[in-house]
């Protein structure tokens, strides 16, 4: 089983969330660094993948990127109902039973 955790705490940007995505999800290179092409990627996986799921304190003073990052979740939720090697834990309990 392969495990990933993912630390948002750094990243500023949503072209930085995507490539960061990409490096460390190990994505093709024709992922096109957006929430389509994040899903179809995720759905694609087929090696059992855990992803750890952690960003920063919402008060950090970053509420756009905030913002992106809930989408991000959504888009790995929608992938885990639809890949059986794909599972997402997130940082925060209450986010794990949705």
């Amino acid at each position: 089983m392969r495990k990933v955790i993912l630390d948002f705490k750094p990243i500023k940007t949503r072209e930085d969330v995507h490539k960061y995505l990409a490096m460390m999800l190990d994505l093709p290179d024709y992922y096109g660094e957006n929430l389509d092409a994040l899903y179809d990627c995720l759905t694609e996986i087929g090696e059992d993948t855990v992803v750890g799921f952690f960003e920063m304190d919402p008060g950090d003073g970053r509420p756009p990127i905030s913002e992106y990052l809930h989408r991000i979740k959504m888009v790995m939720r929608d992938a885990e109902e639809e890949n059986p090697h794909f599972a997402v834990i997130f940082g925060e309990l209450e986010e794990n039973q949705q």
